[in-house]
């Protein structure tokens, strides 16, 4: 009988070690692409996705056998953080939209009982008018006391080199809010002069006609007072009449015209 002892037979080697990890390294990505944009607005809700897609990619490297864990570990710490603060950052856009968008309606749908904004602009037109040379709006009144032709050369036209048509006239502030008289008619006075077939011919504003009214002209009106101002329209010629128009404001309908003849 042999005293040789058999030989035990050769354990298997085990398996080479991956150096990498395909899904640690995803979620790792996935992790940073959420940590990026959970705070951008639209763009946080995206977030919402790859931070939770990149939370299983993380739990998937780390239970897999044979693979490197640090990146499994650090897209997961990653994913989740920016899961959760994609989350939070989402409820509170969503309501901070849903607030501006309730307001911005609040706005534009006048309340029960009050008057819409189209429907306060008819009023102020249908309050507006333009008789006998006095313009009355809602907002100020103008009363024209006077016109006269000035020649080239003359008082209240010594450095034109064209005539002028002046016109004095009187402003009354009718609210609170404060104008000035040469405003006041520049956003409601039109002059024309109909010499040309095939254009309106607007008048250009001359200088001062009188040097009494150098500062009242941008004078702030209180309310309930006046104040006399006077401005000047530089004339195409002298046998033309001219034709004043008036609006409620400088894009409103027209409410009248009165016409100066000048011969």
């Amino acid at each position: 009988m042999s005293d040789t002892l058999p030989v035990a037979p050769s354990q298997p080697a085990p398996p080479p070690r991956s150096q990498s990890n395909g899904y640690g390294i995803t979620a790792l990505i996935l992790g940073i692409v959420t940590m990026v944009g959970f705070a951008i607005p639209v763009v946080n809700y995206l977030a919402i996705v790859t931070g939770a897609v990149g939370v299983v990619f993380g739990i998937i490297g780390l239970v897999i056998k044979f693979r490197p864990r640090k990146a499994a570990i650090a897209g997961l710490i990653l994913s989740g953080v920016g899961l959760l603060l994609s989350i939070v950052l989402a409820v509170v856009y969503t309501a901070a939209f849903a607030s501006a968008a309730k307001a911005f309606e609040e706005d534009a749908v006048p309340t029960a009982g009050g008057p819409s904004t189209s429907a306060s602009a008819e009023a102020d037109s249908a309050a507006a008018s333009f008789k006998d040379g006095v313009l009355t709006t809602p907002k100020y009144k103008i009363e024209i006391t006077s016109h006269r032709v000035i020649a080239v050369g003359q008082p209240g036209n010594e450095s034109g080199t064209k005539p002028v048509i002046a016109i004095v006239y009187k402003t009354t502030n009718l609210t609170s809010t404060a104008t000035d008289p040469i405003t006041a008619w520049i956003g409601s006075f039109t002059a024309t002069q109909d010499n040309d077939p095939n254009a309106v011919n607007t008048l250009d504003v001359g200088t001062l006609p009188d040097e009494q009214y150098l500062d009242s002209q941008t004078q702030q009106i209180k309310e309930g007072g006046t104040v006399e101002n006077a401005i000047a329209y530089e004339l195409d010629d002298t046998n033309t009449a001219v034709e004043l128009s008036a609006k409620d404001n400088l894009f409103g309908d027209e409410l009248g015209t009165v016409t100066y003849q000048l011969q």
